[in-house]
């Protein structure tokens, strides 16, 4: 999908989140994956990102300048992502390594990919060029090695501070035998690797570590969910997307668990993947991290103006409308794949106004907003190049650059400069990382009145606040799935009552021991504390 501009952006985003498995008998040339699934989420992300070219484009902030896009859908396959990108980078619907076809249009940057993974493969090519690339969903702490990936900028924190997040959650709330379940990536094995390092330094124990295995088709979700049923760990943090999470909330429910509260990391936390109503008994109570939330003033209105009569998109706004619709444009092809022969007919006159789905939805805009910024971010950038002075420049001879024909070393120069405010007053900066300031949501997942679930903020995880004030939680607010009022206990083994003390269970963790009565001569007159020892010598 291409809008022509005098400078140009690219976007790599997963309008599909799946793909077909296909038996490859090695006789023939593997066939390309096939997508499936497509995501409601990440085709408002798409519409954002042309409002806020919109925007720009109409308030001027580039004079007699013009912003464009080349979007690109990866299915969330790391090869389409790579693709995609190179494509990008050769201005034609293929890719031809070392060449930029396009000379007429500049490409600024890149914005993706929204997979860890996915970024770590882009970031080692696209830093090769110092080409800069904005990913507004990869969190693995990795990417913030700026000597691998001198070009990698993002505008979500990394993964170092949601560890030391959900870290500070579990110890506030006097967890101290937790289960971890991480996908098999960069981003769930690095951040869970943090994650235990931080639990464990607080004094608590991890009951067992258990990877999604995401080349699986089942993502050894049988297994997982069997270790999660049989462990005596109440409370279970899931290190994923939200992708990676469905098919083990699934089993979940195949094999009836009840009584644990999951954790979740920002990948799953506000996903509307894993908020499907046969997944509401075990998951209401459930707490986590989550990107901060943002407001875009007209978006909604803009998200109605999409149409298929359009010709920009038009085969993704089809796919789109027969899904939300639940019809079928019966003088094309299929696009969906998923829809019988026995649907209605789509008019294209169908009302979005009266629609409610993930793609209406602009409550509580996270990914969305983190789209919106990066491309805040490549306009703000741009706008700094194109008011440099002539004789004043930054680079050699006191030169500018030209904003139609920059390198992109030189936009690089303004990127990691770039500083401007949010409409909600938050600053906006890279750090020499090329990461943003590190601010998450707390949010509770609660059940409403009328049965659907609903992120509801019970606290904030701010670095940049105060000493006092980075870690803050109201937790009179949550709703647990006991429907009691206190905290929930998570222990191996519980507080020993006084008269006994803790003896260690041979091979386990130090969270899990016995009670023992004291011997004759000690005294233990406190639950849970110390032994004090009182030894009488007797001289003779």
């Amino acid at each position: 999908m291409t809008q022509p501009g005098d400078v140009m952006i690219g976007v790599l985003l997963p309008l599909h989140l799946g793909q077909s498995y296909q038996k490859v008998l090695f006789k023939e040339k593997p066939p390309r994956p096939e997508c499936t699934m497509f995501h409601f989420e990440s085709f408002q992300q798409l519409q954002a990102l042309r409002f806020a070219l919109h925007e720009i484009n109409k308030n001027g902030i580039l004079p007699n300048i013009t912003l464009g896009f080349q979007a690109y859908d990866s299915c969330a396959l790391l090869r389409y992502d790579l693709e995609g990108a190179l494509q990008m980078l050769t201005g034609l619907d293929r890719h031809i390594p070392n060449y930029r076809c396009l000379t007429d249009a500049p490409l600024s940057s890149i914005i993706g990919s929204a997979i860890s993974t996915h970024s770590v493969l882009l970031a080692s090519i696209l830093g090769i060029y110092n080409f800069p690339q904005i990913s507004q969903f990869s969190t693995s702490a990795i990417l913030s090695d700026h000597i691998r990936f001198p070009s990698f900028f993002r505008t979500v924190p990394s993964d170092v501070f949601q560890s030391k997040g959900l870290a500070h959650l579990v110890v506030h709330l006097r967890w101290t035998w937790v289960g971890l379940v991480a996908s098999d990536n960069d981003y769930g094995q690095l951040g869970i690797q943090l994650l235990q390092q931080e639990i464990v330094k607080a004094g608590a124990c991890v009951a067992f570590n258990e990877k999604i295995l995401t080349s699986s088709p089942d993502r050894n979700a049988p297994h997982i969910v069997k270790i999660i049923k049989t462990s005596t760990a109440k409370v279970v943090v899931l290190y994923a997307t939200g992708f990676d999470t469905v098919p083990v909330l699934n089993e979940m429910a195949k094999q009836n668990v009840t009584g644990k509260i999951l954790v979740a990391s920002e990948g799953w936390s506000t996903s509307t993947l894993a908020s499907l109503g046969k997944f509401s008994v075990f998951l209401s109570g459930t707490i986590g991290l989550a990107i901060q939330s943002g407001t875009i003033p007209e978006l909604k209105q803009f998200l109605n103006t999409i149409n298929p009569s359009m010709s920009l998109g038009r085969a993704w706004i089809k796919i789109f409308w027969e899904l939300a619709f639940n019809c079928r444009f019966i003088s094309d092809k299929n696009e969906t794949g998923s829809l019988d022969t026995n649907v209605k007919e789509c008019t294209g006159s169908e009302n979005l106004e009266n629609l409610q789905n993930a793609y209406k939805d602009v409550s509580n805009l996270r990914s969305t907003y983190s789209v919106y910024t990066a491309v805040l971010v490549v306009a703000n950038a741009l706008r700094d190049m194109n008011n440099c002075k002539k004789g004043e420049g930054p680079f050699s001879k006191r030169l500018c650059a030209d904003i139609k024909g920059f390198q992109p070393w030189q936009f690089m120069y303004y990127l990691k400069k770039v500083r401007f405010k949010l409409n909600s007053g938050r600053e906006v900066y890279f750090d020499k990382n090329g990461d943003p300031p590190a601010v998450y949501d707390i949010v509770n997942w609660q059940l409403s009145p009328s049965g659907n679930m609903r992120y509801v903020k019970v606290g904030s995880f701010d670095m940049t606040a105060p000493p006092g004030n980075i870690f803050t939680m109201n937790t009179s607010s949550i709703q647990w799935n006991s429907g009691e009022n206190e905290v929930p206990i998570s222990a191996c083994s519980q507080s020993c009552p006084p008269g006994s003390w803790k003896a260690a269970r041979r091979g386990e963790p130090v969270c899990c021991y016995d009670c023992v009565p004291c011997p004759q001569g000690e005294i233990s007159n406190q639950t849970g504390k110390l032994i004090i020892i009182i030894i009488i010598i007797i001289y003779s």
